[in-house]
């Protein structure tokens, strides 16, 4: 027999957990977004270096770093010609 044509069997309590899992990850997932969208709308609404500036410095260095990787990369493509 074909081990993919074999159905696993789950306990209630088993299917029970498992959706319990699988809504909390998608509930943190829609959190997750949210609070993304409204920290977009908050750079839109007060500007990027207010933002910035509230934020903690660990954070600010990451974005600095993320944005300085990314211009140096597109530099690198522009003068390379990729």
């Amino acid at each position: 027999m074909d081990p993919k044509d074999m159905e696993i069997e789950w306990t209630e309590e088993e299917e029970e957990a498992f959706d319990a899992k699988t809504h909390q990850q998608a509930q943190e997932e829609a959190h997750r977004h949210h609070v993304i969208q409204e920290f977009s709308a908050l750079i839109l609404a007060d500007g990027p270096a207010s933002v910035l500036s509230a934020m903690s410095k660990e954070a600010q260095e990451e974005l600095r770093n993320v944005i300085l990787h990314q211009y140096v990369k597109r530099s690198v493509e522009a003068n390379t010609g990729l």
